[in-house]
């Protein structure tokens, strides 16, 4: 057991240099430059090359790649994320900023999911080939199918056509007004753990049988 997690613990070494590499290149690599399109909006028309100089210089693109990658992993080491390119923020500020909308969002989609597949799954097991067994399967189908775009589409758009309701578009900390901001969540939590319990409510059956 020992010599597994030893090797192991080697492995990850060369597994997350290669994930480095694939991370960095990803980005490098992506159709379209996000150089020329700053230099766009910040220069004239005749500046535009010594403007793209500039930014390179600024990104540190005008460097070989290896060097780059080099400051880059460097940087991440020493928990130095970067900085956005259009707000200046860190992208630690960033993901901070963003991270309670993610963790509730999240959070009301797993209990909905959870409560869903839990409820369904079960009774479709206890009742086994009866209509509410078909019926539990076809709601699975149906949350493990349906695209999200196109259902978080129709609960925005059918409400507010038929009786003028919008949530608020504008995030609403939760300590600031908690009412406001389960209204603005409760709609996109429960459409998104509704899909996410297809498949746990398929193996709950499972599982019970």
């Amino acid at each position: 057991m020992r010599n597994y997690i030893i090797r192991r613990l080697l492995l990850l070494i060369p597994t997350l240099f290669i994930i480095t590499i694939i991370l960095f290149c990803a980005v490098r690599f992506v159709p379209g430059n996000v150089v020329e399109l700053m230099a766009a909006q910040m220069g004239e028309a005749q500046d535009i090359e010594y403007t793209m100089q500039v930014i390179r210089h600024e990104l540190g693109l005008d460097v070989p790649i290896y060097v780059q990658y080099g400051r880059w992993i460097a940087g991440v080491l020493h928990g130095d994320l970067g900085a956005s390119l259009w707000t200046k923020r860190t992208v630690t500020e960033e993901l901070a900023a963003k991270l309670p909308v993610s963790i509730e969002l999240g959070t009301i989609a797993i209990i909905t999911s959870l409560a869903i597949a839990l409820f369904i799954g079960i009774l479709s097991a206890i009742r086994q080939d009866t209509w509410a067994d078909y019926i539990g399967r076809s709601v699975a189908i149906f949350c493990i199918s349906v695209p999200s775009f196109w259902l978080g589409t129709l609960v925005i758009v059918y409400p507010a056509r038929w009786w003028g309701y919008m949530p608020p578009i504008q995030y609403i900390p939760f300590f600031s007004d908690p009412l406001s901001n389960l209204e603005q969540f409760i709609i996109p939590g429960v459409l998104v753990g509704m899909l996410m319990s297809g498949t746990t409510m398929r193996m709950t059956r499972t599982m019970m049988l």
